[in-house]
């Protein structure tokens, strides 16, 4: 399973060449030391995770592995990506698995994947789909929340992105999601907790938390505004839809060649990213006898019945070839010679019994 994820993560990236970064494993590292040579970040070190995540049943403590770097400096303040890993910078590939959406500025933290990458390097997202997670009730982000939150210059999650998370988080698993089943009103996090998550961003804590709902389709709309802006460094290589049944889309991005006109670099970035839009499902859902499915689910449906129907049409045909060969056969057998009785009985009975 975890080979099949990390495969679905990579793409066609070979990751045995050059180095890799890996920015958040916590306990499910995507790239272990024998797939690659690679190098572990996260906010804080392992004692660091251990203590945070103690007696949180989804997080096995002795499968977190010992952090290379991290942001948290001695004295509280919060590093940048670049900062952290510079000595050991640069890198052919980063990974980052549902990390994009916990970000605090994600414009500066592009610029500083883009800084630690070389300048052919790639990466490697994998992203949680709001629709299909506890995030099914926020309004997708925006590019202006992006921008402002990087001219504000947010080094830890804001007061909008603490107070969006924990007022509108909800128990609800993909599986129910493609089931069809409708989101819980009720929040997961009581008022009391968002109070206290809330002062403790005000107290200048960092605040684990979802800043960004995507989704596919939403990814690319804002990767083509923050490209007509220039305020990113990458293009889109690959960009998937949520698999039906699972939560999460992937993506590759590749760092812009700037010996180009960078112009005419950012038009054909634009120009594949519409592409690659173009082939993602619809994703607004679709009302089918009073009940309401996710279009992609729809689209899915309609794809197998699609292949069914081929493969139908496939036995048929030769069914239909079967059959001409056997008529022939029989014609071939009655005009033989009348002195061959015992031949064409022999064949008749085989038709007979076929």
């Amino acid at each position: 399973m975890r080979a099949a994820r990390r495969a679905r993560i990579v793409g066609d990236a070979d990751l045995g060449q050059g180095r890799c970064l890996e920015i958040g494993p916590l306990a499910n590292p995507v790239v272990s030391p024998e797939v690659a040579d690679v190098r572990y970040v996260d906010v804080v070190d392992r004692s660091g995770l251990v203590a945070h995540y103690d007696g949180n049943p989804a997080v096995d403590p002795d499968a977190i592995p010992e952090q290379h770097f991290w942001l948290t400096r001695p004295d509280g303040t919060v590093a940048t990506l670049a900062e952290a890993v510079a000595a050991d910078a640069p890198y052919q590939h980063v990974v980052a698995s549902h990390v994009i959406e916990h970000v605090p500025d994600m414009v500066g933290w592009l610029r500083d994947v883009a800084q630690v990458l070389t300048w052919d390097g790639a990466l490697l997202l994998a992203v949680p789909d709001r629709r299909y997670c506890f995030d099914v009730h926020r309004a997708p982000a925006t590019v202006g929340q992006v921008l402002q939150a990087h001219l504000d210059g947010d080094r830890t999650p804001s007061v909008r992105a603490v107070l969006d998370h924990f007022m509108r988080a909800v128990d609800y698993t993909a599986e129910q999601a493609w089931a069809g089943e409708p989101p819980p009103a009720q929040g997961s996090h009581p008022i009391d907790d968002v109070r206290r998550h809330l002062a403790r961003q005000q107290a200048g804590d960092y605040v684990d938390c979802h800043v960004w709902p995507l989704t596919p389709r939403g990814f690319a709309d804002l990767m083509d505004d923050l490209l007509v802006l220039g305020e990113v460094d990458f293009a889109v290589e690959r960009l998937t839809a949520t698999r039906v049944g699972e939560q999460e889309f992937y993506a590759t991005l590749r760092r812009l060649d700037r010996p180009r006109a960078p112009a005419e670099a950012v038009e054909e970035a634009r120009a594949e990213l519409a592409r690659l839009r173009a082939e993602l499902p619809d994703e607004s859902p679709v009302a089918t006898g009073g009940d309401t499915v996710p279009a992609q689910q729809l689209a899915d449906v309609e794809r197998r019945l699609a292949e069914t129907r081929d493969r139908l049409a496939r036995v048929r045909a030769a069914r239909d070839r079967a059959r001409r060969q056997r008529d022939r056969a029989v014609a071939a057998a009655a005009a033989a010679p009348a002195d061959r009785p015992g031949v064409l009985g022999r064949l008749r009975r085989r038709v007979r019994r076929g």
